[in-house]
């Protein structure tokens, strides 16, 4: 007997039970027979006894469409925990709901899901807060990686500076700032009053990275902050140095730069220096 109307019939069903957990639609009940299903009823004298009682569809679908909303909903919660405590519990799952609603997870693993909620936010001063948020939490979850220590340094024969890159750790990542969002940070973790969302006078930058299996964040100044995006661009380290010199002529490019590195080290920021041309491929 061929199995083809069979495998067609269930794939049929299995699309529309998917649209329906996204989306209700009552064209997805015409699919779905109500079955019986027991539940527990009062008999005649009084007594708790199982019968069989027609469960609905829409009750059934229904079931799976609440437990799947409630999934996200428990993850966006647990990966945005400070933007938690600054909204609220309530204002938080209505616009985590309206999200959850136009964006279905896309991935088989739920730790990835919300990446582009921070982008939904129409608070922009939030919407920073939870690009912070989920910057630590994907340093807490990203690869392991080798630490670049300052005796790797010291064993660098003195031409290879001029060919050298210097690899970031693989959770390395480079957040601008343009409110006061680490104040407001530091009061929800010190459980003080958050003040007020301001923008800063000035573009800020946070680096964040993975250390001794913490996540870990703090700011950096501009010329920190352009060697970072050298470094996670690929760029020598001479061409580093060099760029530095130009976009901050007043300043001694020698001795930022070399700030930046002792820093980067004694952080374990950095994780391999490596020789060659950028890898384009």
């Amino acid at each position: 007997m061929s199995t083809e109307p069979l495998a067609g019939s269930l794939l049929a069903l299995q699309t529309r039970m998917t649209a329906y957990l996204l989306q209700p639609d009552a064209e997805a009940l015409t699919a779905l027979p109500d079955v019986q299903a027991p539940i527990t009823s009062s008999d005649a004298d009084g007594n708790g006894a199982p019968s069989a009682s027609p469960m609905s569809a829409l009750r059934r679908l229904g079931v799976y469409h609440g437990a799947y909303r409630a999934r996200l909903l428990e993850t966006l919660r647990d990966t945005y925990g400070h933007t938690l405590r600054l909204l609220g519990d309530d204002a938080f799952d209505a616009l985590a709901l309206a999200y959850i609603a136009q964006s279905p997870s896309t991935h088989r693993n739920l730790r990835w899901y919300g990446e582009t909620w921070p982008d939904f936010l129409v608070d922009a001063a939030v919407a920073e807060l939870a690009r912070l948020d989920w910057a630590l939490r994907e340093a807490f979850d990203g690869p392991d990686d080798t630490v670049l220590g300052l005796r790797d340094l010291q064993l660098l024969a003195p031409d290879a500076w001029a060919v050298v890159r210097l690899r970031p750790h693989a959770t390395v990542r480079r957040l601008a700032m343009r409110h006061n969002t680490l104040q407001r940070w530091h009061a929800l973790d010190d459980e003080r009053p958050v003040p007020d969302a301001e923008p800063l006078p000035a573009p800020g930058w946070v680096l964040v990275w993975r250390r001794d299996d913490r996540p870990h964040f703090r700011s950096m100044a501009a010329p920190e902050a352009w060697a970072v995006r050298q470094l996670l661009a690929g760029q020598p380290w001479v061409a580093l140095c060099e760029g530095l010199a130009e976009a901050w002529p007043d300043q001694d490019a020698t001795t930022l730069a070399a700030q930046c590195l002792r820093r980067w080290v004694d952080e374990d920021v950095l994780a391999e220096a490596v020789m060659g041309p950028v890898n384009t491929a």
